[in-house]
């Protein structure tokens, strides 16, 4: 029996983003599903080649750096006096590698990938974003200073979407962006199995930036004009619609004659992840402000400190919804299956949920009649919560999102994995099994879990202590 072909649409969380940056594509959720299928990864299952520490900025692997010069534990001189200089000359040497080093090669392989994913895309920017307007950010956004002095590589988004979509750098596949590469791909291979997920994208910039860029009541301008949709993070719930109708229908047409099952992730909850902290008096769902993720009611001042308001995480929460409502439609007006990864991640929260840190994950595997689980035999049982570890480098809570808060570990991704499987299982896909996930490699293959940078408690510390400071270089830097 020929393998299936199991193909990826979607962002950061499809293409396998982690700590800041991609580059382990090969534990994407998609990848860990293709192996559960019996697909081998990368030659069944092909992935792109991220070379190097990852786009834009590995934060894993730069507390790994600082600990190599610095040593584990960082007193406040250091990080005032020290820190900076090895930030800089590391951030200095990955912006080199990107912009003018290894990292500027075309790759060898010349074909279609079988995830298409790129991170911080949006609904639109798969039928918008095309390698040669790539060429065209990246040479904007790079300017008349070749070396900047603190800064990441420039249009990282952009660099790897054009390594994804034309990773030969051949000039005839210049305006073939991720829809025209699924069509490439469904000329050539008969698409057995179709994931996507797109959306999340249209809203998490709220978030990120802690500022709501609403497209609402303002006119976006062309919808196929990508520059015209930047001034915005918060995508309106009619212009939501519009894009991901227009997305679907270059999916069917890209498809062709061929119907392969189609599985459809939504939107999760943008306030969920640990890449804000709530503040102030809690009403069961919301609480009063959410500041960066190393505010708490001790250093947090509405004054100083960015933030978004109760009434704006719940007024994002119920756009999401709104997305969620169109996604579903379409989904089971083109007979698709949804993935509602959104009720998932809610019922993972520990604060919206009033739980202790290890009760959501036992009571979601409850639900599921699963008692005995290999993250469950994980101590302490993993969490959505931000990553704490001890003067020894031993997890305390966490462990299923990353450092930067917003993208799933490795185990993270194979639970999502899981989520996926289970719809697969249950639409009678041949061998999609949850069961057949080989969690041993998933759990050997998270550096976080095995390895956690010990440096990372003392920048959380010197974070905490001097909130107004960092609080300020993340509206730099962001």
């Amino acid at each position: 029996m020929a393998p299936q072909i199991l193909v990826a649409i979607g962002d950061s969380l499809t293409q396998g983003f982690q700590h800041g940056a991609i580059h382990k594509t090969g534990w994407a959720f998609p990848a860990i599903v293709a192996r559960a299928l019996g697909l081998d990864v990368p030659l069944e299952f092909r992935v792109p080649r991220i070379s190097g520490p990852g786009l834009p900025l590995n934060l894993e692997d730069l507390l790994r750096v600082v600990r190599d010069k610095l040593g584990s534990n960082l007193s406040r001189a250091e990080w005032i006096l020290k820190f900076p200089r090895v930030a800089r000359d590391y951030i200095d040497c990955i912006e080199d590698y990107y912009e003018r080093g290894g990292g500027t090669l075309p790759g060898k392989f010349r074909g279609v990938y079988h995830n298409l994913a790129v991170w911080g895309f949006s609904v639109s920017d798969s039928f918008t974003v095309t390698p040669k307007l790539c060429t065209e950010m990246i040479d904007k956004d790079r300017g008349f200073i070749e070396d900047d002095f603190f800064g990441t590589p420039s249009a990282p988004m952009y660099r790897t979407a054009r390594r994804v979509f034309n990773p030969g750098n051949d000039p005839a596949r210049d305006a073939a962006g991720q829809l025209d590469n699924l069509e490439a791909l469904a000329a050539e291979e008969d698409i057995d199995l179709l994931l996507l997920w797109l959306g999340p994208n249209d809203a998490l910039g709220t978030v990120m930036a802690l500022e709501v860029k609403d497209m609402t009541g303002d006119d976006p301008g062309d919808p196929l004009e990508h520059r015209a949709r930047l001034a915005w993070n918060l995508t309106s719930a009619s212009q939501f619609e519009e894009d991901y109708l227009r997305f679907a229908d270059r999916v069917t047409h890209a498809l062709g004659a061929r119907h392969p099952r189609v599985f459809v992730g939504n939107v999760p909850h943008v306030t969920i992840p640990p890449v804000t902290a709530g503040v102030g008096a809690f009403d069961g769902t919301y609480f009063d402000y959410y500041g960066r993720f190393f505010m708490n009611r001790d250093n947090f001042n509405p004054r100083l400190h960015k933030h978004l308001t109760r009434q704006q995480a719940a007024a994002i929460d119920a756009r999401i919804d709104q997305f969620n409502a169109v996604i579903a439609d379409v989904a089971g007006q083109r007979g698709w299956v949804l993935v509602d990864l959104c009720a998932v991640l809610d019922e993972l929260a520990v604060k919206r949920n009033s739980l202790q840190p290890e009760q959501p994950l036992r009571r979601y595997y409850a639900s599921l009649g699963i008692t005995d689980h290999p993250l469950l035999r994980l101590s302490p049982t993993p969490s959505i919560l931000t990553l704490q570890i001890d003067d020894a480098g031993r997890r305390l809570q966490g462990g299923l999102f990353g450092l930067d808060g917003i993208h799933p570990t490795t185990i993270g991704y194979g639970l999502i994995a899981e989520v996926f499987l289970t719809e697969m299982q249950r639409a009678g896909v041949p061998g999609a099994d949850p069961r057949r996930i080989a969690w041993q490699d998933v759990i050997a293959n998270d550096n976080l879990l095995q390895n956690p940078p010990p440096i990372w408690n003392d920048l959380v510390g010197a974070a905490t202590h001097h909130s107004t400071f960092w609080d300020l270089l993340f509206r730099v830097i962001s």
